[in-house]
């Protein structure tokens, strides 16, 4: 797999206190030990995409060659995956995405990233984000 530069604007909702509107609500049914909400929207969709964080920075392929990056961000309507360039945050907006051939495709990467990731915080980065 192969990401691209990303075509697209990133935003982050604030957090809300009771239960979050529909149209928010993300979609997501594999199994994962790993992946937890995240602030960020689905550029695509609208929804609230999930992420997690690498202990160690993971390496991606990318159009502009292997990017090692903290976390990803992963939303599970579009089947699109997203990462921030190295060294910023996803709403920097000049990240990178790549969507899923298929869903079964899908799943097997999110199983793989899930493996690597992580629900623990990393110390020392640069930002703690969405």
């Amino acid at each position: 797999m192969t990401f691209k530069k990303t075509p697209f604007e990133y935003e982050e909702i604030q957090p809300m206190w009771g239960s979050l509107p529909e149209r928010f609500m993300p979609v997501w049914n594999i199994y994962t030990r790993n992946f937890y909400i995240s602030s960020y929207v689905c550029p695509e969709c609208g929804r609230l995409m999930a992420k997690t964080v690498f202990p160690s920075d993971y390496s991606f392929q990318t159009t502009d060659g292997a990017k090692k990056v903290p976390r990803i961000f992963v939303c599970g309507n579009c089947q699109t995956f997203h990462i921030p360039s190295p060294g910023y945050k996803l709403s920097s907006n000049n990240g990178y995405y790549y969507k899923a051939k298929d869903y079964d495709e899908f799943e097997k990467l999110v199983k793989e990233l899930d493996n690597a990731g992580s629900t623990t915080g990393r110390r020392n980065t640069l930002y703690n984000e969405g």
